[in-house]
């Protein structure tokens, strides 16, 4: 038997998600070797070691016991959590508590978003970028995403020049999407060049998508500006969520504030929509938001959300120390978040002594295929060295290189993976 039609769109071949894709090449070559991956592809400190501590544990318990946490709660999200998030995170100057969403992850809202907007609006996302923003605006558009360029050689700052010319000339761009504190790179923006892309959008009749997911991340002595702080009477939506400060990555638990959402009729008709699409749903898991107010405001949460920072910032400062006498690359130290971005300059196309032939006939096969040459590099470096990070083409770059992240829990493992690169890299330009 053979389905009648063909089930795959016109644009499935846009849809991708390379932070997962290597784990199943990486999957592959342990079996072969017989060896434990270092895995440094996703940010989930759970995953990485990180203990949920027993406070956190005890909000939940406590919560299971009451019948109403298996229940629906209000499409929009639960009242106290949208009530808590507008009083702590936001801002009653351009929001109220119902322009407060709950989506099952961000990822969830980061869909919606798109795919309720007209086939023909475009959103300009950030290069590099998280996948998801870039695979769901070449989703929802059925062609490739259109970017702006993020300046290795300005910390990261996005290209403000790019981004008004971009915005000038086509008129199907109706949003600029800017990711703030930044994955993949680590960037914190500063405060004025998010004014000026906020002035930008206002000149031209944009609104504005923050992606601040990381907004409780920064580094010591880094200080983070929110979009609520400085919109103005701009239309737009900040993302937010508990997967990375709390961290429970696995609650599937974020929300949009939208911002000045009657300002403009266009806007409020889209969030209307956007509303409405929601509501088809019902809501989103009731669980983490019913304990959200709760986790956030307890006693322990500021002490174990500093430790945590405190650490990555020290794995920072490690790698950048590291990197520092590796000449093939270029290393903007992170301001904040928890992962960082290694530029591999002129990176050549060459081959590592595998872990043995099982694994090298296996890169030989799998590198015949058309790729970019910082996936063969992350390849090579699991079949040599163990090591799984994401390839920088991989979050829509045109530079190569690579993300890491500074989750992982023991100094000398987190030491001994630093080596490990250093060494795949020496001997990949050798």
């Amino acid at each position: 038997m053979t389905v009648r039609q063909n089930l795959l769109k016109a644009e499935s071949d846009l849809l991708r998600y390379p932070i997962r894709e290597v784990v199943e090449i990486g999957k592959q070559l342990e079996k072969m070797g017989h060896f434990s991956m270092i895995w440094e592809n996703i940010g989930d400190p759970v995953t990485a070691g990180e203990d949920v501590p027993e406070w956190m544990k005890d909000i939940l318990r406590e919560e299971v016991s009451h019948s109403i946490s298996f229940a629906y709660t209000d499409s929009r999200g639960d009242i106290n959590a949208r009530q808590y998030v507008l009083d702590n995170f936001s801002s009653e100057k351009v929001c109220t508590v119902d322009d407060i969403l709950f989506f099952n992850g961000l990822g969830e809202a980061i869909n919606k978003i798109l795919n309720n907007l007209p086939r023909e609006a475009r959103v300009l996302v950030p290069s590099p970028t998280y996948p998801s923003h870039a695979t769901a605006e070449a989703m929802h558009a059925g062609c490739d995403y259109v970017s702006y360029q993020l300046d290795p050689e300005n910390d990261w700052e996005p290209d403000l020049d790019e981004i008004e010319n971009k915005v000038r000339y086509n008129e199907q761009i109706v949003a600029i999407l800017v990711i703030n504190p930044n994955n993949p790179t680590g960037s914190v923006y500063r405060r004025e060049t998010l004014e000026k892309i906020v002035a930008i959008a206002k000149k031209y009749d944009c609104f504005l998508i923050f992606d601040e997911i990381y907004h409780h991340m920064t580094f010591d002595g880094v200080e983070n500006t929110y979009l609520y702080e400085i919109i103005e009477d701009v239309p737009g939506i900040s993302m937010k969520g508990i997967s990375k400060d709390i961290p429970w990555p696995g609650s599937r638990c974020g929300w949009i504030e939208i911002y000045n959402a009657e300002t403009d009729k266009n806007f409020s008709d889209y969030i209307r929509m956007l509303l409405l699409a929601k509501m088809l749903e019902v809501c989103s898991t009731t669980m983490p938001q019913q304990v959200l107010p709760a986790l956030y405001s307890n006693e322990h949460f500021d002490a174990l959300l500093a430790s945590r920072i405190a650490k990555y910032q020290r794995r920072a400062d490690e790698a950048d120390e590291f990197f520092k006498n590796v000449p093939q690359v270029r290393l903007n130290k992170p301001r904040g978040v928890f992962y960082l971005v290694v530029e591999l300059l002129d990176l050549p196309v060459a081959l590592l002594d595998s872990k043995n032939k099982k694994i090298r006939l296996y890169l030989n096969r799998l590198e015949k295929m058309p790729m970019d040459r910082d996936f063969q590099f992350a390849y090579e470096l699991m079949g040599a060295e163990g090591v799984c990070v994401v390839p920088l083409t991989g979050f829509g770059s045109n530079l190569t290189g690579f993300r890491m992240t500074l989750l992982q829990e023991d100094d000398a493992v987190f030491t001994e993976t630093l080596k490990r690169i250093g060494r795949a890299i020496k001997a990949y330009y050798s």
